[in-house]
């Protein structure tokens, strides 16, 4: 993530018809996303901090928040302000200027 490689730091949805066995993909908020009953989304900002979009038990979004760490090889690691949630590693795939691609 150097200054001459597509942006990690921006809001990102799952695009879950995309996926394939092993991959999720997630999309920059301008993609024309097809029809569905609410989408996971997360944003990466360039302070660290990371910031979960779920749907809620009531259909209602909600914000889970938390810090992230990438290692310069493909590996994120988030660690959520509730201690309760246990870190979660993202290995990334690829990274391009309108899409995300996560090992599931």
């Amino acid at each position: 993530m150097n200054g001459n490689s597509p942006t990690i730091f921006r809001r990102w949805i799952h695009s879950h018809e995309e996926d394939t066995e092993d991959t999720m993909v997630f999309r920059t908020t301008d993609y024309k996303f097809p029809l569905s009953r609410g989408r996971q989304a997360f944003e990466f900002k360039e302070n660290g901090e990371f910031i979960e979009y779920d749907v809620g038990p009531t259909d209602r979004g909600m914000k889970v928040f938390g810090r992230f760490e990438y290692d310069g090889k493909g590996l994120i690691t988030i660690h959520f302000e509730d201690h309760a949630i246990k870190p979660v590693v993202l290995k990334l795939i690829s990274l391009n200027g309108n899409a995300l691609k996560i090992k599931k």
